[in-house]
């Protein structure tokens, strides 16, 4: 029962319009889904590590002072570059990349790191372990299958995401792909600014 909780858990985290929801259907329409898969591995292993160091502590991490101010700074410039770059994009096509190691490597460092550089993602995760230990009291072995579930949710949801904007891209026309960039652009700067305020209030 507790990997069908995680599982209800991941979906609704999964379905939230973030940076990894955008980039995930951007890049599918433009490249195919087999990136978008790569960027869910990536995401996945990036929150496999946050939910790892939510459930043992930071106790053995070396404090680094203001690490959030600098997360979200950093994550805010990254989002900024990002949506200026699909908003001033012009003539979209529909490109098949030949499969090659550096488009693998980039793909699932671009889902690792878009999904580790929002410290929101990793307070999120050390709140859920929080409630399963402080009100839940789940036993170790329950706190596994609530996260596999979660983990699990997530990757088949974003890999649903990408094969279905694959599929649909032969609808999609130069004007349609057009606003397409022009909506993922503008998500990805609102939620830059909204990163470099929180850094610059951090």
């Amino acid at each position: 029962m507790e990997f069908f909780y995680g599982a209800a858990t991941g979906l609704a985290m999964s379905l939230m319009l973030g940076t990894v929801f955008f980039v995930l259907i951007q890049n599918s329409i433009d490249n195919g889904y087999r990136g978008g898969v790569l960027i869910a591995l990536g995401v996945i292993t990036s929150d496999t590590l946050m939910i790892t160091l939510s459930i043992f502590g930071t106790a053995f991490l070396p404090p680094v002072p203001h690490f959030d101010t600098y997360a979200s700074l950093a994550g805010g410039m990254l989002l900024l570059t990002l949506g200026f770059f699909s908003l001033l994009k012009e003539s979209p096509r529909l490109v098949y990349p030949a499969t090659r190691l550096g488009n693998l490597v980039y793909y699932f460092s671009s889902g690792f790191v878009l999904n580790g550089i929002n410290p929101a993602n990793f307070f999120i995760w050390v709140a859920v372990t929080a409630n399963l230990r402080a009100n839940l009291h789940y036993s170790p072995t329950q706190t596994s299958l609530f996260f596999l579930g979660c983990l699990s949710a997530i990757f088949l949801t974003e890999v649903g995401i990408s094969v279905s904007a694959d599929r649909l891209k032969r609808y999609f026309t130069p004007r349609i792909l057009t606003w397409i960039n022009k909506v993922s652009g503008s998500a990805f700067v609102l939620l830059g600014l909204r990163l470099l305020w929180t850094g610059w209030k951090g």
